[in-house]
């Protein structure tokens, strides 16, 4: 038997999902407050954290909507629109407007913007790879192993920050346009 940190007893038959669960729950918050706190230390621009969160955002889903990074980060439209004028002017994004439509912005990294992204993306793996290098090969074997079930638990095919479960974020859009035009 195997006491886990939350004080339940994992018995023969092996942890429930509510096991599982429990842990999750414990590890995934730390291991994400050890991320932020080291990418804030190893900052190279002068970015807010919740602007670094945008960058990586649209670094991760290129040609988001505004909408979609106000959802993300948990702000209002206007919000996240003067979070991204700050990104703007720093020339680390770029807002694209097809045919003048203001409510249909998508964002890009701009080459500036791509080269900070990339970096912080390198210092967080070599963060996490030192974190975990102690692992026997099995360990680290079984741990990628696990991670590639989350994954496909939770990610479903769909971009992580902007799955609904619902479907796809373009069927959720075309759901979304087709509740307005009813409305009308």
């Amino acid at each position: 038997m195997v006491r886990l940190r939350h004080n339940s007893i994992v018995k023969l038959n092996g942890p429930s999902p509510k096991d599982c669960a429990a842990e999750l729950l414990e590890v995934v918050p730390l291991i994400m407050r050890s991320l932020r706190a080291e990418a804030r230390s190893r900052r190279t621009a002068d970015l807010s954290v919740p602007q670094f969160r945008a960058l990586a955002f649209v670094g991760r889903n290129q040609g988001a909507k505004l909408s979609d990074l106000a959802n993300f980060l948990g702000l209002t439209a206007p919000s996240a629109s003067k979070l991204i004028d700050g990104l703007v002017v720093a020339k680390f994004v770029s807002r694209e407007v097809p045919s003048g439509d203001r409510r249909r912005v998508s964002l890009a990294l701009s080459a500036a913007g791509s080269r900070e992204y990339r970096s912080v993306l390198r210092q967080a793996r070599s963060y996490l790879a030192r974190k975990v290098e102690h692992l026997g090969r099995e360990s680290r074997g079984r741990l990628l192993a696990a991670l590639n079930d989350l994954r496909a638990a939770f990610e479903g095919g769909q971009m992580p920050e902007i799955a609904n479960g619902r479907g796809s974020l373009k069927q959720h859009r075309r759901k979304r346009r087709g509740r307005q035009s009813r409305r009308r």
